[in-house]
């Protein structure tokens, strides 16, 4: 979806807000979601996950509903 453009809620199509998830599990270092492709493997030498993208969240100003989208980056 561009940048700018108007996400509807599937439930009421009233208008819905970019809001930020915080998982506080990390002991309180607030970090974004991201994601990575289901076959990707970890790497040898640092134990993680190469990142395909990030995870935006998006709320309904009418029902409440929460929405998760992936963003994926644009470095290639």
């Amino acid at each position: 979806m561009a940048t700018g453009e108007e996400r509807k809620c599937p439930d009421c199509a009233a208008v819905m807000h970019r809001i930020r998830l915080i998982d506080k599990a990390h002991g309180g270092a607030h970090t974004d979601l991201e994601y990575s492709l289901p076959e990707a493997r970890r790497s040898f030498w640092s134990g993680t996950y190469p990142i395909e993208g990030k995870v935006g969240a998006y709320m309904c100003d009418r029902c409440a509903r929460i929405l998760l989208y992936g963003e994926p980056s644009t470095s290639t």
